[in-house]
């Protein structure tokens, strides 16, 4: 197998443990954080999930300010009034608590702080080109990645599209991996935000670019954890070794994509989304099956190495291997009641303008420029006409 040239970062400094999120104190200490604008949201607040934070930095006497007001799917608006709150109390760091639209928004009011509020000057890949203000991430998600990925989307309510901001500057300084935090996350979103993590792992091994050796042993053994442990966590939340596994793959998966990109997957959530508001991992897994088949065409080897490292393959072809596989993602996906129709969440039939607008936004999406295979409109079309 010949190697494709290749650089990998992981600037995030990764901690796991249960409770860690009680000693966050010692960690901003470490990091010279004074003033931290503390980023959640109110169901967090109110299901006591932030507490041993609070009570941590409480302690301490490290003085704090907090913006609960983030949405499930942030946007301009968000950021822009939690920028000028920081600004306004001369916070100096970031410290966030919560799932994917959490730790997004969390990135981009750090880049407010230190750039200027203008959103879209910075908008795009490799804009930024020197460290933003110390920042710590605690997920309460086993999906996104997001607390050591260097990107970050933001909905754009007028255009009904996602801005896509991207620099391993943006990512955090310290992700604190507590699976406590997902104690109360509930089944269905565990389910979810598992299959984004999936989909992240599946992307990024096939990712034919920007794949390395490095990026393909994170995908694979996040995608054997989370075939081990998603099922167990969603059926019993309690579950502290399942939640634990889910969490870490998450964040394996986050660093592999982070590197290697995604790819017509995710091209086609982020579209579908920005239109519908479908939740971005249950729509992502919907498409995921749908999405390999189109790809195995340049794919299929390595869809069969990983099918062979993870045991559901040996002596088989690897067209037969790659198959294997992704009917393991489809028994997964119907074992933890993830629907397998966009009509079932929500999406309508679509035709004529719509489908063309449909059509642009997937073709548009920074996500598809590191698809292993080239796609059409056509070819966008025809996986959605499959999926729906």
């Amino acid at each position: 197998m010949k190697l494709n040239s290749f650089i990998f970062n992981c600037p995030t400094r990764v901690m796991f443990a249960e409770h860690e999120s009680a000693s966050i104190a010692s960690y901003a200490e470490d990091m010279g954080i004074i003033k931290p604008l503390l980023v959640s949201d109110r169901g967090l607040v109110e299901n006591g999930v932030l507490e041993p934070v609070i009570e941590s930095l409480s302690d301490s006497g490290i003085p704090y300010e907090t913006f609960y007001e983030v949405p499930p799917d942030s946007d301009i608006d968000c950021v822009n009034k939690a920028a000028e709150f920081a600004r306004d109390k001369e916070c100096n760091s970031i410290i966030a608590v919560g799932g994917g639209s959490v730790l997004d928004t969390a990135k981009v009011v750090n880049l407010c702080l230190n750039q200027g509020s203008d959103l879209l000057a910075n908008q795009g890949l490799n804009i930024l080109h020197e460290r933003l203000s110390p920042f710590i991430a605690l997920p309460t998600t086993a999906g996104t990645g997001s607390e050591v990925s260097f990107v970050a989307a933001i909905k754009d309510r007028c255009e009904k599209r996602k801005l896509v901001f991207g620099s391993r500057f943006l990512a955090p300084d310290l992700a604190i991996l507590d699976p406590t935090l997902l104690l109360s996350l509930p089944s269905k979103l565990t389910a979810a935000t598992g299959m984004d993590a999936l989909t992240h792992a599946i992307e990024a091994l096939a990712c034919s670019v920007t794949q390395s050796p490095l990026t393909e042993i994170l995908s694979i053994e996040a995608m054997r954890l989370l075939f081990e442990h998603l099922q167990r966590a969603t059926r019993n939340g309690d579950d502290i070794d399942a939640r634990a596994g889910t969490l870490v793959a998450s964040t394996m998966a986050g660093i592999a994509f982070t590197n290697s990109g995604v790819g017509i997957i995710h091209a086609l959530a982020h579209a579908t989304g920005a239109l519908f508001k479908t939740h971005h991992g249950l729509t992502n897994a919907i498409f995921l099956p749908h999405g390999m088949r189109f790809n195995k065409e340049e794919s299929c080897h390595v869809y069969a190495r990983a099918a062979r490292s993870l045991g559901y393959a040996d002596r088989q072809n690897d067209d037969t291997a790659c198959d294997i596989l992704i009917g393991k993602v489809e028994e997964l996906m119907e074992s933890i009641s993830i629907p397998p129709q966009l009509r079932t969440i929500g999406v309508p039939a679509m035709e004529g303008e719509l489908l063309e607008h449909w059509s642009e936004l997937v073709l548009e999406d920074p996500s598809i420029m590191f698809n292993p295979r080239y796609a059409t409109t056509e070819d966008v079309i025809d996986i959605y006409e499959r999926a729906y």
